[in-house]
């Protein structure tokens, strides 16, 4: 939901008063701890100034969000930890700002994610899950999706309502994230209160039953504190599959400017839809069904819901250095049961006609609680040593979360015969008399911390040298329920396992940087998984395999044109995993082994800005002719040689507006992927039978202006109604969103 941002008349510096002795007291304890840790560094660099007085504090905020909410360009990050420029960061970035979520109508962070080459999705054995691979690794199993820089594991329905920008750094990063992080990291940013008492309500109406509301609030509510309040709600009827849901995400913020800043909020978000249906392969390749058509069942359901609370703080020292303590701590629930269609013995690609009986069968049901508590203080600041400056990142996090997974049991199971229908009649209305009844599988609780530091060195007038070290400690305890026989919840044994992992990772980068306009960088840096995580239960197979780990080599620059109006960015990439977890026929009953081994390398290429003041652009471009397994147990040799699955050669998202005159705007704009084939078993390669052929979806928007602060859009998406495959499984695929057209009203006031 875009916003334009009014210039508030407030200065924009504040002298800020001596902080009082006994204000010293309320600073979090893990701020103090990590206050701690570095006060030599701040000490050392206050001895300079004169009193307690702390100078004059910049608010950059309202530059900085004007950038995502009226441009699709933005040169600052936090993905990194603290507030960087994008051109100080030596891997690949690149964001997704609001306005071009606006202009797309993107209300997911999957729909998101369609805009961002390099990313596919693969769907899962009970098709409702969020499968991301980036580069070709799996993201969204660890720790690579984060909220506000902090580890967002959990599987939801994960609305853009809340979302200020998606930002996506690409290559290992667990030396600023921990486990995880081997393609890279998507960091969901959240809007925070503004010193600007600004309101926006947004309307949108569209193709089969859409229906979307969605209001930001903010006030502001005293001389440095200010209350946002964002709320949605959404229901469609997508052709039989439905969406209804809703949510609410107030934050409090005060101190705003000053020298100790907070912020405490809440979030709830409520879904209860109907999932879009797999459908099984067809000769190859995917079926020829017309786009959107729903071969599920009116008993087919995704429920869930994500609740949590978050806090923040801010301390700015005399000497300009920062600490920034969060955390977030929240509970999500999840239940589902999807279903597969598939054909009749005899059917093909020729004969196949609205008479042409598909069967359904009800993939595994599945539901899961997770709780999570996650902390974290970064302290960051400039310091001149030996001649040198010097720019320190520093920090601790550390999480506790737990988990329980149940499967269902009884008349419903895996492969539950849902009934037959035809190609032609889809969306049949038929419902069920049974449901899945759960019994409990499994149990996780682990703790985790991690330590790093990282520092920035300016080494020559044009050069510099980042240096990075983290140590990671996990510890985990899991559970596994067996049962005699799947007509009874009570089990006959526990299987009971524990984990402990102690890693460490390190991130190095050159930058050469000749002038404000230009950066040249290369880098390496590392990443890890340990044997479990919330989705990944330890088993005997795998209780006592070290983590696996990876490695990212990166040569590219990032240039800015037309006087930082349009940034260009294109890396050079190898990443590899090469301690990836295989089986050996020897040894595949007892343990995993670490020999395996594969790779991705490329290009990728963002063009984002102006290329005047009437023209916008925004391009996303991944060449990737490498993604190979390297190396394989004996169980899976044939593997070695093959790409590796959900990896496409080429991928791409372009979008172009166009500022007709003052009161009307024009874009449009593509997405598309070339051939992507699914995984087949799991050594990670592509399948040799199935494949879906690549696509080009066009999509188009209008905006137009009825006063300063009321406006209309209408967009079409997937203007020529292309049926193709978006999420692929080894044994079926989802399709993409058929055409849709929307219309929105909005106003701000």
């Amino acid at each position: 939901m875009a916003q334009r941002s009014r210039r508030h008349p407030r200065a924009s510096t504040r002298a800020t008063p001596p902080l009082p002795t006994k204000h010293v007291a309320l600073l979090p304890l893990g701020t103090l701890l990590l206050a701690a840790s570095v006060s030599s560094w701040a000490q050392s660099s206050a001895s300079a100034t004169e009193g307690p007085t702390l100078g004059t504090v910049t608010v950059r905020e309202k530059a900085e969000e004007a950038e995502g909410k009226d441009a699709f360009q933005t040169r600052r990050t936090q993905i990194g930890k603290g507030n960087q420029d994008i051109r100080d960061i030596p891997q690949s970035v690149s964001v997704i700002t609001e306005k071009l979520m606006d202009d797309r109508k993107l209300d997911t962070l999957r729909e998101a994610l369609h805009h961002t080459a390099g990313i596919t999705f693969a769907a899962t054995e009970n098709g409702t899950d969020q499968d991301i691979r980036l580069r070709g690794f799996p993201v969204a199993t660890v720790g690579d999706l984060l909220i506000d820089g902090m580890r967002d594991p959990s599987q939801y329905d994960r609305d853009t309502f809340n979302y200020d920008r998606i930002e996506v750094m690409r290559g290992s990063a667990s030396m600023i994230f921990g486990r995880g992080s081997t393609g890279g990291v998507i960091n969901q940013v959240t809007k925070q209160p503004r010193l600007m008492t600004e309101h926006q309500v947004e309307a949108t109406v569209g193709s089969r039953g859409y229906a979307r509301t969605t209001g930001d609030f903010n006030w502001v509510t005293g001389e440095d504190a200010a209350l946002r309040l964002n709320v949605m709600s959404t229901k469609a009827h997508n052709g039989g599959a439905e969406i209804d849901k809703y949510g609410v995400a107030p934050t409090f913020r005060w101190g705003i400017g000053q020298r100790d800043e907070f912020s405490i909020g809440l979030f709830h978000l409520d879904v209860d839809n109907i999932p879009q249906a797999g459908i099984s392969w067809l000769g190859g390749t995917v079926p020829k069904v017309e786009p959107g058509d729903f071969y599920g069942t009116r008993s087919d359901y995704l429920k869930g819901r994500a609740s949590y609370m978050h806090g923040k703080h801010v301390h700015r020292f005399d000497d300009g250095g920062e600490l920034r303590s969060q955390f977030r701590s929240g509970s999500f629930d999840r239940s589902q049961w999807g279903t597969r269609a598939g054909f009749a013995a005899g059917t093909t690609a020729a004969n196949l006609n609205p008479a042409t009986v598909m069967t359904r069968s009800g993939l595994a049901p599945r539901k899961d609680r997770y709780d999570g508590t996650y902390v974290q203080s970064d302290y960051s600041n400039k310091f001149d040593w030996l001649g040198l400056k010097n720019e320190v990142l520093a920090g601790v996090d550390a999480a506790v979360e737990k988990a329980q997974r149940y499967g269902a049991w009884g008349t419903v199971g895996t492969n539950y015969n849902k009934g037959n229908t035809t190609l032609g009649t889809p969306d049949d209305g038929r419902t069920l008399s049974v449901e899945p009844v759960y019994r409990e599988t499994n149990h996780y609780s682990a703790t985790s911390v991690g330590f790093y530091v990282q520092d920035l060195l300016q080494i020559a007038p044009s050069w510099k040298l980042l240096a990075g070290l983290r140590f990671d400690a996990f510890n985990g305890d899991f559970r596994q329920r067996t049962y005699p026989n799947t007509s009874t919840n009570v089990p006959n044994g526990t299987l009971q396992t524990e984990l402990s992992n102690n890693v460490w990772s390190q991130r190095w980068g050159l930058l050469y940087q000749p002038t404000d306009d230009s950066s040249y960088h290369v880098s390496y840096s590392t990443s890890f998984n340990t044997s479990a995580d919330t989705y990944q239960y330890v088993t005997p197979q795998n209780a006592n395999t070290p983590p696996e780990k990876s490695r990212n080599l990166e040569i590219g620059t990032k240039l800015d044109w037309l006087r930082k109006q349009l940034s260009t960015r294109l890396p050079l990439f190898w990443t590899e995993k090469y301690n990836e977890r295989t089986t050996d026929s020897d040894f595949a009953g007892s343990s995993y082994l670490l020999s395996g081994k594969r790779h991705a390398a490329g290009v990728e290429l963002d063009v984002v800005g102006r290329l005047s003041p009437k023209w916008e652009l925004y391009l996303s471009y991944a060449w990737v002719p490498e993604a190979k397994i390297d190396q394989a147990g004996s169980t899976a040799q044939a593997s070695v040689g093959q790409r590796v699955g959900l990896t496409p050669k080429h991928s791409g998202s372009v979008w172009l507006s166009y500022q007709s005159t003052p009161k009307l705007r024009f874009a449009g704009g593509f997405n598309g992927v070339s051939e992507n084939r699914p995984l087949q078993g799991t050594s990670g390669a592509a399948s040799t039978t199935n494949s879906a052929p690549g696509y080009v979806v066009a999509d188009a928007m209008m905006e137009y202006k009825f006063t300063q602060d009321t406006y209309g859009q209408v967009t079409i998406t997937n203007i020529g109604d292309k049926l193709y495959g978006d999420q692929l499984y080894p044994g079926f695929v989802v399709t993409g969103a058929p055409r849709a057209v929307k219309f929105t009203l909005g106003t701000r006031f």
